[in-house]
């Protein structure tokens, strides 16, 4: 075998695992459609959380990562709205950025 066979057979290979990582690549690419049904799901839940005023918290899904702004009135609540958002179906992590503002009297 020549060098120059050697090397075509070479980029041939390497054509080949290229094509492979780009058809790879495309597969894991998610539905646009999940994370817009992460964000109403996780809102739904915050709704039905009778004991704590969740409804107005910002909820926001990037590739099932959960974003959660806005006000609480203490920790626990804060708490609890990160375990609701963890609780949704296909959510891969929560990044709680609420604050803790007690209600003015």
């Amino acid at each position: 075998m020549t060098a120059r066979s050697r090397r075509h057979i070479t980029g041939r290979w390497a054509l080949a695992l290229l094509v492979l990582a780009v058809v790879g690549l495309g597969c894991s690419v998610r539905d646009p459609w999940q994370d817009a049904r992460i964000e109403a799901e996780v809102k739904a839940r915050l709704v039905e959380v009778r004991s704590a005023n969740l409804p107005r918290l910002g909820v926001v899904s990037r590739e099932a990562v959960v974003h959660l702004t806005g006000t609480v009135a203490n920790p626990e609540d804060k708490t609890l709205a990160e375990q609701v958002a963890k609780g949704v179906g296909g959510v891969r992590k929560v990044v709680n950025s609420l604050e803790v503002r007690p209600p003015s009297s």
